[in-house]
């Protein structure tokens, strides 16, 4: 079984929608990157995210109960970071291991030196983006997104098929197809005689 270990603060601020997120509420970030990062999970990955514990959670440990994605907070004055560590030295199949984190030099060196995988956030949300999302047991029609995911998609995209003419955002007027190039009309008999 495979297990990520996610420095939470470092991935969630390599993202510009949740680094903006955050600015306005901090928790509403944290909860939607673990939306995301749950919707990547499969059922034989372990994935805990870790973020420090001056975050508002401190100490903390949970699991979050629809993505099964556990989720860690340091405790003052350890750091996400410190934890991240205690977890590899801790860990008996170190291989089985992959730690997400733009942190190369302490971290992403450590967790290499000790036979774990190490991954950028960066290349990780690349890998987010482009997960598929997961089918329903049985077969059924895919549940639809929590209000945390809908909203995460919301702000990165924006909404979808605007109604009744509306003109997005940023548009200076209505939509309008491009023009279509037209097949050379063929030269009269009279414009033939002056050529």
């Amino acid at each position: 079984m495979e297990k990520i270990l996610i420095d939470g603060y470092n991935l969630l601020y390599k993202d510009g929608v949740l680094k903006n997120q955050a600015e306005r509420s901090l928790e509403e970030a944290r909860e939607q990157l673990v939306a995301m990062v749950g919707a990547y999970r499969t059922g034989d990955t372990e994935i805990v995210v870790i973020f420090d514990g001056r975050g508002g959670g401190e100490g903390r440990r949970r699991k979050a109960a629809s993505t099964g994605v556990q989720v860690r907070f340091s405790r003052h004055p350890q750091t996400a970071d410190h934890l991240i560590l205690e977890i590899i030295e801790k860990e008996k199949r170190r291989r089985s291991l992959t730690v997400v984190t733009s942190d190369r030099k302490d971290i992403g060196r450590i967790a290499q030196a000790e036979g774990v995988r190490w991954i950028s956030s960066e290349s990780f949300l690349r890998r987010l983006q482009r997960a598929p999302r997961k089918p329903v047991p049985g077969g059924g029609k895919p549940s639809s997104p929590s209000p945390e995911e809908m909203d995460y998609w919301l702000k990165r995209f924006g909404p979808e098929g605007a109604q009744g003419g509306e003109t997005p955002p940023g548009a200076e007027g209505p939509l309008r197809p491009s023009r279509v190039s037209r097949r050379p009309r063929p030269i009269s008999a009279r414009r033939r005689a002056s050529r």
